[in-house]
């Protein structure tokens, strides 16, 4: 199966990499939920792409907004009004 563009072509991660991944991950996405833009936090966006394969940010991005969109389920949604023809 080709790899993707990026995706880095080491083994697995060891623990204290495994570490740093996490640790930047969690950084980074403190950053935006406490009021950051993407523009304030990308030196921390950048430092979690360099610790964490690409495949692992991808994961850990999409698992991020469906929590979010759950928590927005969880609370109700309006439904969309209804388009009139």
């Amino acid at each position: 199966m080709p790899r993707e563009e990026g995706e880095k072509t080491t083994s697995f991660p060891n623990k204290e990499a495994r570490y740093l991944c996490w640790n930047s991950r969690d950084e980074f996405w403190n950053c935006i939920e406490s009021g950051g833009t993407a523009e304030t936090c990308k030196e921390l966006r950048k430092l979690y792409e360099e610790h964490c394969p690409f495949t692992w940010v991808k994961h850990f991005d999409r698992r991020h907004n469906y929590l979010k969109f759950k928590e927005k389920m969880k609370e109700g949604y309006e439904p969309l009004e209804e388009q009139k023809s």
